[in-house]
């Protein structure tokens, strides 16, 4: 079943622009917290001989972060909507920077949490 879940995982990780903050939570196939969970049972079910997927399995990890709640993925595309039309209005772009600066400190969070992992 794990294998299935970071299946359909990749697929929509395939489909979405990398380095985009703040991706809506219902592009997801799955709850956040199974694809969590099935992304470490691969990596503690992983031989050393397949560090090419482990290394796979962690990035798809960390880039978990970068899923949020539709609402506030709406809120992270109007504040850099505004940024660049070059409006600065403070009202979309104030939420949505505090939002972005979440997603890079659970990234951060991530990285230690696969740093740790064998």
């Amino acid at each position: 079943m794990a294998t299935k879940v970071v299946s359909d995982y990749g697929k929509v990780l395939a489909q979405v622009e990398p380095g985009v903050y703040g991706l809506p939570e219902s592009l997801l196939p799955h709850a956040r917290e199974s694809i969590r969970f099935a992304i470490l049972t691969l990596l503690r079910e992983l031989g050393a001989d397949h560090q090419e997927v482990k290394e796979g399995l962690r990035q798809g990890y960390v880039y978990l972060a970068q899923f949020v709640g539709d609402e506030e993925a709406t809120m992270v595309r109007d504040g850099q909507a505004s940024v660049s039309d070059g409006r600065l209005d403070e009202s979309s772009t104030e939420p949505a920077m505090r939002i972005i600066n979440r997603i890079k400190l659970d990234m951060e969070r991530a990285v230690e949490e696969m740093r740790d992992f064998p």
